[in-house]
């Protein structure tokens, strides 16, 4: 979630939610004036002028809401519940470390190639999710995507010792008498 910051009374305060920023502007504290920021920002602007706050703060001179906004715009939420923020994209790299950590588990004993990139691709989105300014999904596919990569590289490691032993005993049983 992005992390907004606000100026009033010639303080800064903040970080604040999305949420946190929505419930001030609809209690009044944070008024269509009143300068705020977040990440990725190029300055700090006026709350009206932001694009995400338009319908927000839509109202006439009067204070009352202008013809066609919608009052009720602020996100609506119960306690334990997370708000409607619309739909979050999910990483592609999560969605790759999962499928090929999927087949480094079931075909791991013939083929041992999609173990390292379900490994790559999975700390490449962990990476990715947990740095990123805005939200993205896919924490979940990324790590299991992980898990069954090193279970498949494991698995393939183990078989490889397997056959060097069992190689390494018929050449030695073959030596004998």
């Amino acid at each position: 979630m992005a992390e907004w910051f606000y100026g009033k009374d010639n303080t800064q305060h903040g970080p604040v939610s999305d949420l946190e920023i929505r419930t001030l502007i609809s209690s009044g504290e944070v008024q269509p004036e009143t300068i705020i920021w977040r990440e990725g920002m190029a300055d700090w602007l006026p709350l009206k002028d932001v694009q995400e706050f338009q319908s927000v703060v839509a109202t006439s001179a009067d204070g009352t809401p202008a013809p066609g906004a919608n009052p009720y715009n602020a996100p609506q939420t119960y306690a334990g519940q997370q708000p409607d923020v619309g739909t979050i994209p999910t990483d592609a790299l999560a969605i790759t470390s999962l499928v090929c950590g999927i087949l480094a588990v079931i075909i791991c004993y013939i083929w041992a190639i999609f173990g390292i990139p379900a490994v790559i691709c999975g700390h490449m989105s962990l990476k990715k999710i947990n740095n990123s300014a805005t939200p993205i999904a896919g924490k979940g596919m990324a790590i299991a995507g992980l898990i069954c990569g090193y279970i498949g590289i494991g698995i393939q490691v183990l078989a490889i010792i397997g056959f060097i032993v069992a190689f390494a005993s018929a050449s030695a049983g073959a030596g004998m008498p």
